[in-house]
């Protein structure tokens, strides 16, 4: 009987251990999409503040985005990624 507790309480301990192991890894990977999508932020929390604006100024319309100022970086953004893609597609048709 005691047997099986200890070997319970060992497949927990080394599942939590993975389970912990994969967060950190996810995590990682996570912080460093961010980086990717918003190089000038110094940590996650201003790279979620800024995700948070270019989506609240998407859903204000071109307008109000535009007379905030805010609109001509997201259009600049916008082209930046679009003129990327299409060269990804040239690259890609060889």
């Amino acid at each position: 009987m005691s047997f099986w507790i200890i070997l319970s309480w060992i497949l927990v301990i080394v599942l939590t251990a993975i389970n912990v192991f994969v967060f950190f890894k996810l995590k990682q990977a996570s912080e460093q999409m961010m980086k990717m999508a918003f190089p000038g932020a110094k940590n996650m929390n201003e790279a979620m503040g800024r995700m948070q604006q270019m989506m609240g100024g998407m859903n204000r319309g071109p307008m109000k985005g535009a007379a905030r100022g805010g609109g001509q970086q997201m259009d600049a953004q916008l082209r930046a990624a679009m003129d990327m893609l299409q060269q990804m597609q040239k690259g890609g048709k060889r």
